[in-house]
């Protein structure tokens, strides 16, 4: 099965559960996901991870600052949570940039994979509309 279709069949859910059951600030975060997932698909399908993809790091930055203005401005934790791996998606490209011997593949996973988490924290503070408030 491809990747894609299990990562946009996530971010559907995400999404669907946000924009129904969540507040502002989940659908906030959902319609950032969504953004960012159609610019990198988009930045993806013409990149080969043989080395530092300077579209995805931007893309990437952008989506670190939407979640870390989101954080700023809400009165819940999970938009802390999701900066967080957003933070770490954005220390793979500076690795890649920094190490040459990264070996394509793990750079491409990490990359991929790390939206997981934040879909789920997406979903849950969804289901949950009082999940972990700040005050």
């Amino acid at each position: 099965m491809d990747h894609r279709l299990v990562y946009y069949a996530a971010l559907a859910i995400a999404t669907g559960l946000a924009f129904r059951r969540g507040g502002t600030c989940e659908r906030q975060g959902a319609a950032t996901a969504v953004l960012a997932s159609l610019a990198s698909t988009l930045a993806a399908n013409r990149f080969s991870w043989a080395s530092l993809d300077v579209e995805l790091f931007v893309i990437d930055l952008a989506v670190l600052g939407s979640f870390w203005w989101l954080s700023l401005t809400s009165n819940r934790y999970w938009p802390y949570w999701v900066t967080g791996w957003q933070l770490v998606a954005v220390l793979v490209h500076v690795q890649r940039a920094i190490f040459a011997d990264i070996l394509p593949a793990p750079y491409a996973l990490l990359s991929m994979y790390l939206a997981y988490p934040m879909l789920l924290l997406i979903a849950v503070a969804s289901l949950r509309p009082r999940f972990l408030p700040v005050g």
